[in-house]
């Protein structure tokens, strides 16, 4: 297995290549917007960060969260000017009678949405802020070294320009929940716990999509990848699912119970409202006053992978989870 492989291009099926051209364009760009950040400043109110493992749901909870109105957030517009983006906020913000505010969807790509305002995972952001030596969990030591001042500075820009809570992703420190909650104890953290057989299918149908094979590993690597590599794909992504999801919990068993919501993705899809007034609870717990729209009784089909493997593939994703239960 190519460890590396998520970050080769060469590697990737021609439907999820990265434009280089574009590449090229946008480091360009963010090298001449680098902030100097003189005011020290940070959010007040609470910023809501999903979690989960990767295929679990989560661009579909954040699209919804994002359609309320409620929340910041950033979008695929914002999401350019990584390295400053309350520059990216100010250009949504002048540009806002020339978008097409109406074009929102629910429709998404391994995460990947399109639309200036459609929600993006913002991964650039992140790690132009924090440096993994080790997969994707933070040792002492690069904790140590990093500016969190910096960090939370351009997360309240979100709220200084628009007035409203901050809603990102938040899973690739899903390994360092106590960290963030740390950095600023205001983070809700929301657990998006998927079944974890339908879970590690979607994550191999990810890896057949984005590499036109399921032998690379797609996405975030839990800190017993060593122990996983050399297992069949179908073992690796029962227990990445398996793992992640333990190293979540195990985080949130750190921190305050206001700071944390969990939520099943198949009840999520049945009642999306819910998670609005869990979210306001926790505001409310937090000490802070959120106002949610009325239920519109939305409602999601909870997708399964199940009808795209034959009865022997499924045996064995069953046989994969009793290694870990």
């Amino acid at each position: 297995m190519d460890k590396d492989a998520m970050y080769d291009n060469s590697k990737r099926s021609i439907h999820h290549k990265k434009d280089e051209s574009l590449e090229l364009i946008l480091k360009k760009l963010n090298t001449l917007i680098e902030p100097q950040h003189s005011d020290k400043l940070t959010p007040k109110m609470p910023i809501v960060l999903i979690m989960g493992c990767p295929r679990s749901g989560s661009t579909l909870m954040m699209q919804y969260l994002a359609s309320q109105n409620i929340f910041s957030y950033p979008s695929n517009l914002i999401a350019r000017y990584y390295k400053n983006p309350e520059i990216g906020i100010l250009s949504q913000l002048a540009l806002k009678d020339l978008i097409n505010s109406n074009e929102f969807t629910y429709n998404s790509n391994l995460g990947k949405t399109k639309g200036i305002l459609a929600p993006s995972e913002f991964w650039y952001f992140w790690r132009e802020h924090f440096q993994f030596s080790k997969y994707n969990y933070l040792t002492d030591k690069e904790i140590k070294s990093i500016n969190t001042s910096v960090f939370t500075n351009q997360l309240a820009s979100f709220e200084i320009h628009t007035g409203l809570p901050l809603l990102m992703k938040g899973m690739i420190l899903n390994w360092n929940i106590p960290f963030l909650h740390k950095i600023y104890p205001k983070f809700i953290f929301i657990n998006l716990k998927r079944d974890t057989i339908a879970n590690a299918q979607s994550l191999l149908q990810a890896r057949k999509s984005f590499f036109n094979n399921e032998n690379n590993w797609y996405s975030f690597k839990p800190l017993e990848f060593e122990n996983l590599k050399e297992l069949s794909p179908i073992e690796q992504v029962v227990g990445q699912v398996h793992y992640t999801q333990r190293a979540i919990e195990n985080g949130l068993n750190n921190i305050p119970h206001p700071n944390q919501i969990n939520i099943n993705y198949e009840d999520f899809c049945e009642n999306p409202y819910q998670l609005l007034e869990l979210i306001q609870s926790k505001y409310e717990a937090l000490g802070f006053k959120m106002d949610i729209p009325e239920n519109k009784n939305e409602k999601f089909t909870a997708k399964s992978t199940a009808n795209n493997f034959n009865e022997s593939e499924l045996n064995k994703f069953t046989t994969a989870l009793l290694k870990y239960d």
